[in-house]
């Protein structure tokens, strides 16, 4: 009798467990939501810069005073095991610029070569781009001109990647077109972005009018991001902070386009002396401040030792207000970032402001990025924390102030193509 009645109960206990089983390996859909393979990678890829309903410099290499523009682009993963291949580093020059003809690079002639480091990005644009006297046609992979890959670890275990790529005047676009535009197009994998970025005209100083406040801001990496803390010992996972400065300006409209124009710049050693430099920039002695930018300060409030064996002392900016700084520690790593971009912004109505102190909300977007491949000394009061603290001053003496925490542990780990 109980032979037979636990062969009875058998097949249906059977057929429980395979369905218990099989619910907790793929649990089902919520209404209205799309069931997703478990092994099925999940990407994501945005572009940080240019945002939409931003002015690019002209790039055309023959302003007295050219500028450049930034592409950043953000690549995110759900999971590192399921992220695609990236070996993250510094290409500076770029591959694709080396390389002859540019970005041809295994030497077939055949323009357009996938970026060993991330191969799987495909990075194009709808106009014309010119470098070192070729010209690349509308469509031709672009991704072997990145020059910066960094990694972090986002909050739920994802993987955040920053690209970034530097159009100085050494490039020309030509508007094919004609729509005095350029749309930028990204994919890797199955995930893709695209935005339109206008052509203006170069920045230029039109005087000191009036006493402005920047806004200054880190969009990477995260708050509460992981980062690598031996990226110089055991060459793991290079990260990067990515910082965006906007200042007030306005469009004088005595040029066509009109000339953005800031009311109260950051200063440097570009027109005379009267604003920060872009562009990309080789090593600079360190710690201190970037003589491209002096105005840029931002520190660790742990200790650093740079990828060249520069040690930098952790610190923190505290506050202040216009002209009196209240209290600073530490030393700036202001000197580590490597590559400068400006753009224009026509503000929330889309329009340029033409008057100097029309009261608009236009801007000056400056943006600026640093690749970290040294050593975090775990030296301040949070235990595999730290704080991460920038300034900007702008002529005038007045200044904003921002700060990120992130973690840092010695074991990021990626996976390399």
């Amino acid at each position: 009798m109980r032979s037979r009645l636990a062969r009875s109960l058998a097949v249906p206990a059977a057929i429980y467990l395979a369905a218990v089983a099989s619910s907790a390996q793929t649990p089902a859909p919520l209404p209205g939501q799309k069931r997703v393979a478990p092994c099925d990678p999940q990407y994501e890829i945005e572009f940080l810069s240019p945002a939409p309903a931003e002015e690019a410099p002209l790039i055309h290499g023959a302003s007295p005073m050219p500028d450049s523009m930034h592409v950043i682009l953000e690549l995110s993963a759900d999971g590192r095991n399921r992220a695609p291949k990236i070996f993250e580093a510094t290409f500076l020059p770029s591959l694709g610029s080396t390389a002859v003809p540019p970005t041809d690079l295994n030497g077939d002639a055949t323009l357009g070569d996938r970026h060993p480091a991330i191969p799987q990005l495909i990075l194009t644009m709808d106009d014309a781009l010119m470098f070192g006297g070729v010209v690349l046609p509308p469509g031709t992979n672009l991704a072997s001109f990145v020059e910066i890959i960094g990694s972090e670890i986002e909050h739920g275990g994802d993987q955040s990647t920053v690209i970034s790529w530097i159009i100085d005047p050494t490039f020309m676009v030509i508007d094919v077109n004609g729509d005095l535009g350029t749309n930028l197009f990204a994919k890797v994998g199955p995930a893709t972005d695209t935005v339109f970025v206008l052509h203006g005209v170069d920045p230029l100083y039109g005087g000191f009018l009036s006493t402005q406040n920047p806004t200054i801001s880190i969009f990477t990496p995260d708050w509460i991001s992981t980062v690598d803390d031996e990226v110089m010992s055991d060459m793991q996972t290079p990260w990067t902070v990515a910082v965006e400065v906007r200042i007030p300006c306005w469009f004088n409209p005595a040029t066509s386009p009109p000339t953005p124009t800031p009311l109260d710049p950051i200063f440097g050693p570009c027109q005379g002396g009267t604003m920060a430099c872009t562009g990309n920039f080789g090593p600079v002695p360190g710690p201190g401040f970037h003589p491209m930018f002096p105005s840029l300060d931002v520190r660790f409030s742990d200790d650093y030792i740079d990828g060249m064996g520069t040690g930098v002392p952790g610190g923190i900016i505290t506050g202040g207000q216009c002209g009196v700084i209240w209290g600073s520690t530490g030393a700036s790593l202001g000197y580590a970032f490597r590559q400068a971009s400006v753009h224009a912004w026509y503000g929330v109505n889309g329009f340029p402001d033409t008057t100097p102190l029309g009261g608009g909300d236009d801007q000056l977007i400056y943006r600026f990025v640093m690749p970290v491949d040294g050593m975090i000394i775990d030296s301040d009061v949070m235990p595999g924390e730290m704080m991460i603290t920038a300034a900007v001053e702008a002529s005038s003496n007045c200044f904003s102030i921002t700060n990120v925490r992130v973690k840092h542990r010695p074991d990021v780990l990626t996976r390399n193509p």
